[in-house]
């Protein structure tokens, strides 16, 4: 008899590649979005109704929460929300390029590449901060990425947060950084209230 030929499992990557890997992103989410203060535990233990040896477990990243911490952990908190939402929209777009790449070579069509025309518009020195140097008309797609919902969740939560600060966060550099932000103004997510040095970012209702 023949072999039976299945279709292999991806190989997972990130948080999903192991306990460890998954452990290590759980506890750098929960700095990020309470620190490493003892206060912080005592939310995430409010939040959670965990015991603080198990939350402490978790900002170590010594083992990640299980099946009903995690779910009270992805009930209130934004942060882990916005990373979920990462995942699922990441798998989706692979599977839909694989899709068409499925088609593609099904059909033989080929591939039409749009060229890109350099922006002229993007200020390369302007202030980091500054909302009018930013392009208000910039394009955006209608589904968020994982950097701009964790600024939208830092700022509904009251913090004091900028371009730089999603550059720190995420390492990417400060021109990415101001067209996330550029994005969520223009798409009427986010307004910028006050003086350029002493302002900050409103959600708008």
């Amino acid at each position: 008899m023949l072999p039976k030929r299945g279709r292999r499992l991806p190989t997972w990557k990130g948080a999903l590649a192991g306990r460890q890997d998954y452990a290590e992103t759980i506890a750098d989410l929960l700095r990020r979005e309470h620190g490493g203060s003892h206060r912080a535990v005592k939310q995430i233990m409010s939040m959670t109704d965990a015991s603080e040896r198990t939350v402490k477990h978790w900002m170590a990243g010594q083992h990640g929460p299980d099946t009903v911490f995690f779910l009270r952990l992805l009930t209130n908190s934004p942060v882990i929300r916005a990373f979920v939402l990462g995942l699922i929209e990441s798998a989706q777009t692979a599977e839909l390029a694989h899709q068409r790449a499925a088609q593609l070579r099904t059909f033989g069509a080929p591939v039409m590449q749009v060229p890109q025309t350099p922006r002229q518009d993007w200020p390369e020195n302007g202030r980091i901060n500054d909302p009018e140097s930013v392009p208000i008309n910039d394009p955006i797609n209608e589904a968020l990425n994982e950097r701009q919902r964790w600024f939208l969740a830092r700022v509904g939560a009251g913090h004091f947060c900028r371009a730089d600060d999603i550059s720190a966060d995420w390492k990417v550099s400060l021109k990415t950084a101001r067209r996330d932000i550029a994005g969520l103004c223009s798409s009427g997510r986010v307004r910028f209230v006050g003086a350029r040095r002493n302002g900050r970012y409103r959600i708008i209702a």
